[in-house]
């Protein structure tokens, strides 16, 4: 208690100095003239006796202090001495300290930038209880090279019930609905989840209980409902629980709706239904429960407590191999699964990613630091004789250092207000860029633990800049240049200069070539060959409900597609369920007569089902047989179309008109053998796919129960101008079924972009600031290096030298300042290299024509940073440099 009586009263004293030094004063005052007046009555005169006062009342400066430092906080005082002796300072040289300012906010308000990126997307933990213990479990081939697949429901119910490391275990998997019986028709994206996703999320609905363990049962339609769509559609209705409503024409029980905040998965903000797995299960041999070559499910499981990950890894491989001997062949290419984290599942190569740009953008910030830094000693120069005649008063060392520290940081702390309105502005713009390309990126904005960290990072600038040229300018002889007028300088600051630069050109090398790498590599990327006409092409996606269409769905698209090639600036039209470029993929294996293979083991591609004129509305080349017709139907002979890889991976190039395969895939029955009537070019189905995957087709007229199709229209027309064109032409046909995800197919080659895009420009903005940071601290080295050899420059041109051979030392300082930069750079860039591997489509990480232009770059700014100051010297007039000394 006596301690924090002591604190208090100190902080008191702090508060009110002025008026308690000014008591001070008096009551000094009073005590030197009662002395002054004692000796005046001993017979000296008046100066005497004040100077007899003074000498035994002693130093009156000290006393002050230590009276200050009794009643209040010395150091706090002393602070603010410094902060107010910093802002003359800075005030002295306002364009100066506005260019350290600047230069700051720059490094600082990028770093905010991506940081509250990098907080959204990898710091924040899941929506969810106890996220740490929630895992990713997917199925994998233990000796194959295939990556990570989906699982099949009868695996699912298999690791259900025999796993003793989870808590639980959920299977999820998109769905689209339409609900009708409102105002208007609205299509939903929502997920088919099992029953136990409330329990595995630590989550209870704003209203209703959930679902139960009966829901999963075949016939059962029950669904929870977001807080968006009870809002939006059902008027925050309190009495909604219970209530049916229709989905793609069936009946639905709302047994729940979800509060505001919750998201599953935590990548699809858009979904605004959960209903159970009973809408894959008919009760019939033939469901999707009970198909194990079916692998469309993701799993995620929550973690039993203490039990590790390696663990259940462990656990789950043993189970998979177990099913893998048990069910030989649908199992086979599935005989192992893995475990990882949810989080590490969700984010995938965008974690690395991410790190990637914020290194950069740190390494921008360390050239700003060097910058400042530099300066800063340049300033140092300049008061080179105020801080000797600070320390001849009487002031140590670490006192200047305080002093010049006070200062640094106050510009850190002007550079960080800077840098977080420069992030405000910044990151809403960083976020249109990135669009739905990163998990979670929606989240991000700044908020306090975002600018928490532009304050560390403004500190730890201002002390990264500052303590160098304050030690240096604290260090070394302080009298001389009392004695030679301010004109010592030492070989060691331009020493330090030169170092910065040095790293500068090392640090900027390397982000200019991991920027000139992306670019190169976005740009084989936006050149690639997709194998059809990306131009004049309009997409969009309608639902054929099986409540309405399950046997009716060829007839109402050939009637349809009919009614939609009949629409004026309409050149083709067709339809395919699953459509490049929109990250959907459907790998079938089949069996091929002529290399018979056990059921296990059977070849497998990917598979498409399209309407006849599919190739021509893509603009897909025909280059063999006969494309699809309307007369190709559930009763005719059955067939397929292959495409070019196709047939040369699986018949080594032969003829294939006329041969037979059995695909994996039948309609409402046992596959059947299909002719091959047709061949057709490659097709690139991913804008960030390196390889032409092989491809079979399928007729969608021979397959009614498969739903459903994107429409293709191939259009002279801008092709968003058809758009009301096509919504009416299928409102016509069914009211009740709503038009969606209407973009032209540019539009979805961009999305794919957007990952490699936003990095290739974010890479290319932070290389690009650090090159003009780069040059214009090379830029003020070299004129500081000009101005402190002032008199040796002119000493040079007095004895004959001429001005041209001046101007080309100054040159070859700039030169190999930045040819030592240039070789660690390049050593750093080739290191490094293989972290961008992975984000790299066409090029090497090690491209020598990349490195040789970023070389060629930086050497041509370096050399238009140093012609000023060398212009500058070459001019110096040799009577006026001697004449100042």
């Amino acid at each position: 208690m006596r301690r924090l009586r002591v604190l208090w009263a100190r902080v008191l004293g702090q508060v009110s100095q002025g008026r308690e030094d000014a008591a001070l004063d008096e009551e000094i005052h009073e005590h030197i003239a009662l002395l002054t007046e004692r000796y005046r009555g001993q017979g000296m005169s008046a100066q005497d006796a004040a100077r007899a006062a003074r000498r035994q009342f002693g130093n009156v400066t000290l006393l002050k202090e230590r009276q200050r430092g009794q009643r209040g906080m010395l150091l706090v005082g002393e602070l603010w001495r410094d902060v107010c002796f910093g802002m003359r300072m800075l005030a002295k040289k306002p364009g100066l300290h506005a260019a350290m300012v600047l230069t700051l906010a720059l490094g600082i308000g990028a770093n905010t930038t991506v940081f509250s990126i990098v907080d959204a997307v990898l710091l924040r933990p899941l929506p969810y209880a106890h996220p740490e213990q929630l895992m990713e479990v997917r199925s994998r081939q233990m000796a194959g090279a295939m990556p990570d697949g989906a699982v099949c429901y009868p695996d699912f119910f298999d690791w259900r019930a025999q796993s003793q490391s989870f808590e639980e275990l959920v299977s999820y998997h998109g769905e689209s609905l339409t609900l009708t019986g409102v105002e208007r028709p609205q299509h939903l994206d929502g997920e088919v989840v099992s029953w136990n996703l409330l329990p595995l999320a630590g989550v209870k609905p704003e209203q209703g209980l959930g679902f139960r363990p009966e829901d999963e049962e075949a016939g059962s339609r029950v669904v929870m409902i977001s807080h968006m769509l009870w809002v939006s559609q059902f008027g925050s209705d309190p009495r909604i629980v219970g209530r049916r409503i229709q989905l793609s024409g069936e009946a639905y029980r709302i047994v729940g709706v979800m509060p505001t905040t919750f998201r599953f998965p935590v990548d699809a903000p858009q979904n605004t239904f959960w209903t159970t797995l009973a809408v894959d299960n008919d009760g019939t041999p033939k469901a999707n429960t009970a198909n194990r070559g079916n692998h469309e499910l993701a799993v995620i499981g929550r973690l039993k407590p203490g039990v590790a990950s390696a663990q259940a890894d462990a656990e789950m491989k043993a189970i998979a191999g177990r099913l893998a001997q048990k069910y030989p062949d649908t199992n086979t290419e599935n005989n192992s699964a893995h475990v990882l984290s949810e989080l590490t599942a969700l984010l995938g190569d965008t974690r690395t990613l991410l790190m990637v740009i914020l290194g950069a953008v740190g390494l921008v910030l360390l050239i700003a630091c060097g910058n400042v830094g530099n300066l800063l000693l340049v300033r140092s120069r300049e008061r080179t004789r105020e801080m000797a005649m600070r320390s001849a008063l009487g002031a140590n060392r670490s006192r200047l250092v305080r002093q010049l520290l006070v200062e640094s940081l106050m510009l850190s702390a002007l550079g960080g207000l800077a840098g977080c309105a420069l992030a405000f502005a910044a990151t809403p713009v960083v976020l249109r860029l990135i669009g739905d390309s990163v998990p979670r990126v929606a989240d991000a904005g700044v908020n306090l633990p975002v600018l928490a960290f532009a304050l560390a990072v403004s500190l730890a600038s201002g002390f990264v800049f500052g303590l160098v040229p304050a030690i240096t300018s604290a260090q070394g002889d302080l009298l001389s240049p009392l004695k030679n007028g301010g004109r010592g300088e030492t070989d060691g600051r331009r020493g330090l200069g030169s170092v910065v630069i040095v790293g500068q050109v090392a640090l900027g090398i390397v982000l200019t070539a991991g920027a000139a790498l992306l670019a190169t590599s976005y740009a084989h990327l936006a050149r690639s060959d997709e194998g059809f006409k990306t131009d004049h092409l309009l997409t969009f996606m309608f639902e054929t409900p099986d409540s309405r269409y399950s046997s009716t769905r060829p007839e109402f698209y050939r009637q349809y597609f009919e009614k939609l090639r009949a629409l004026p600036g309409v050149k083709a039209a067709a339809g395919s369920v699953i459509l490049p470029m929109t990250d959907n993929s459907v790998h079938i294996s089949f069996e091929n007569p002529e290399h018979p293979l056990p059921k296990g083991q059977l070849e497998s591609a990917r598979m498409d089902l399209v309407s006849p004129e599919y190739f021509r509305a893509m603009d897909i080349p025909l280059l063999a047989g006969r494309d699809f017709s309307d007369a190709d139907t559930e009763n005719s002979p059955q067939v397929m179309i292959v495409s070019r890889g196709f047939a040369e991976k699986f018949f080594h190039g032969k003829n294939v008109i006329g041969k037979k395969l059995k695909p994996g895939a039948g309609n409402d029955g046992p596959p059947v053998w299909r002719e091959i009537v047709g061949v057709v070019g490659d097709v690139r189905h991913g804008a960030m796919s390196q390889d032409l995957d092989p491809v079979y087709y399928l007729t969608a007229g021979q397959f009614s129960k498969w739903c459903c199709m994107y429409s293709v229209v191939r259009t002279g027309l801008e092709p968003l101008s058809l758009e009301p064109d096509v919504r009416r032409l299928v409102a016509s046909m069914d009211g009740n079924i709503p038009v969606t995800d209407v973009r032209t197919m540019r539009d979805r080659i961009g999305f794919q972009l957007a990952q490699p895009r936003f990095a290739m420009v974010l890479l290319s903005a932070f290389a690009g600031l650090a090159l003009v940071l780069t040059l214009v601290g090379l830029y003020g080295v070299m004129a500081y290096s000009v101005a402190a050899r002032k008199r040796e420059i002119g000493v040079r041109l007095a004895l004959g030298a001429p001005r041209q051979m001046v101007f080309r030392m100054v040159l070859h300082q700039a030169a190999m300042l930045v040819a030592v930069g240039m070789g660690l750079g390049i050593a750093a860039a080739l290191a490094s290299g293989s972290i961008l591997q992975a984000y790299l489509y066409g090029t090497g990480a090690r491209n020598p024509i990349v490195l040789a232009g970023v070389c060629g770059l930086v050497a041509a700014t370096g050399l238009m940073a140093a012609y000023l100051p060398a212009r500058r010297a070459m001019q110096v007039d040799p009577a006026l440099a001697l004449r100042c000394e």
